[in-house]
């Protein structure tokens, strides 16, 4: 797959140009520089070929290549946007010196055109890019016009596949519990910003891995506090992010620091989880951060263990490295289990050994008798017990039911429903 960079100084509107070419909010918009701090990459699909975008940071400074050379690193073409409103600056002068060295394909794209000053036309020209291309992200001005650019730079060749869609997989935590570096590691190269600042991650911090069984879509949030009246007008945004991330993802990865205590922020992360309904690995990072009798008292002790004990979970440290190579294995398994469909005689088999061993409990003189269940959706895995009666099941034999299912159809990390109904409420919508 081809990838098309977004280069340009702090506030030319490289965020909001990325934003209306997805077609959705994908990047936070602010008034103000230094908004978007890590690249962020997303996959559009144009005159059925894939193209995956990069939106860059803003290059701060003269002479700071950093941003520059990773972009370029990465793309296969380039969009060099500059500010129609305001000119061409020096610091436009000296990013297209830098591209014409990198010597790539680059469409010079004139944002904010609806408020051009054509007395900047001939500076525009010596940027030396051929015939630039007026836009505008907030008329939505020639983007089809950009779009047929990109695709004839960037030579892709390769016809989508029709129903192709890697996993998704959103990785939460609270803030500095090393999303990031984890995601890095992960990544096998760096896509997110590190630094002991919290809310250095704001966006959602998108990548694809190609790996032997298919493709993994990882995406690193922005750590979740506890809920203030004080959060700033980003952090409210990056939030909405993350939430967004969580819903549309398929597996989950919670990041925990195993240094530190557990705290609420945690516990809520993981009532999330369950209200969501998603496949979840617990991920206890920092692990080398503690002596053999702290891991012991973790494990054995921790309030916090015997919450997840339903729940897959690996002892990692995302900074050397340690136990991550078992995380993209089991990814791959929740994945399969949740969307894998249970047949029903396999199903009813289970529930009779269930019953026989822990028959339903009487309510008076009435007994409950199990007539039968059956499978009706998946992600998360749906399930729907038909009862001899009306009436309701006591919430511990529900719960027995749902964890022997867990148990038996080897669905330990998942997030199951299961419904019970009167036989004759033939009419189930799964939730």
């Amino acid at each position: 797959m081809r990838t098309i960079g977004i280069i340009g100084r702090p506030n030319v509107g490289k965020s909001s140009l990325f934003n209306v070419l997805l077609k959705k909010q994908r990047s936070i918009v602010m008034d103000f520089p230094g908004t978007t701090m890590d690249e962020l990459a997303e996959v559009v699909y144009w005159r059925t070929k894939s193209l995956q975008l990069l939106d860059s940071q803003g290059v701060y400074e003269e002479g700071d290549e950093t941003v520059l050379k990773s972009v370029t690193t990465r793309s296969d073409a380039c969009l060099f946007v500059i500010d129609g409103k305001v000119g061409v600056t020096p610091f436009d002068r000296w990013i297209a010196k830098f591209l014409h060295q990198w010597g790539g394909p680059v469409r010079l794209l004139v944002n904010k055109s609806d408020q051009y000053d054509e007395s900047y036309e001939r500076d525009v020209r010596k940027l030396g890019f051929g015939e630039p291309l007026f836009v505008s992200a907030t008329q939505r001005s020639n983007l089809t016009e950009l779009k047929d650019w990109c695709v004839e730079a960037a030579g892709d060749k390769k016809e989508v596949v029709p129903g192709y869609r890697p996993i998704s997989v959103a990785l939460i935590g609270k803030p500095n519990a090393g999303k990031s570096t984890l995601m890095n590691r992960l990544c096998q190269t760096h896509v997110s910003k590190v630094s002991d600042q919290p809310l250095t991650t704001r966006d959602p911090v998108g990548y694809e891995l190609l790996c032997p069984k298919g493709s993994i879509r990882f995406i690193d949030t922005a750590g979740m506090r506890r809920p203030s009246r004080n959060k700033t007008e980003v952090e409210t945004f990056s939030i909405q992010g993350s939430t967004r991330s969580i819903r549309q993802a398929d597996v989950i990865l919670l990041c925990i620091a195993a240094h530190e205590k557990v705290t609420d922020q945690d516990m809520r992360l993981l009532n999330l989880l369950e209200r969501e309904g998603k496949p979840a690995l617990i991920l206890l990072n920092f692990w080398d951060r503690l002596d053999s009798e702290e891991k012991r008292t973790f494990l054995e002790y921790g309030e916090f263990t015997r919450v997840i004990k339903h729940l897959h979970f690996l002892r990692i440290s995302g900074l050397t490295g340690f136990g991550v190579d078992l995380i993209v294995p089991k990814i791959f398994q929740l994945y399969e289990q949740a969307t894998q469909r249970i047949s029903t005689s396999r199903l009813n088999k289970v529930i009779k050994t269930m019953t026989e061993k822990n028959p339903p409990p009487a309510l008076g003189r009435n007994t409950f008798n199990i007539l039968y269940a059956s499978q009706v959706s998946a992600q998360p895995p749906t399930f729907v017990f038909f009862m001899n009666r009306l009436g309701a099941l006591p919430k511990s034999y529900q719960k027995y039911v749902e964890n022997y299912l867990k148990t038996s159809l080897n669905l330990k990390g998942q997030s199951i429903r299961v419904h019970f109904r009167a036989k004759e409420d033939r009419h189930v919508t799964p939730k």
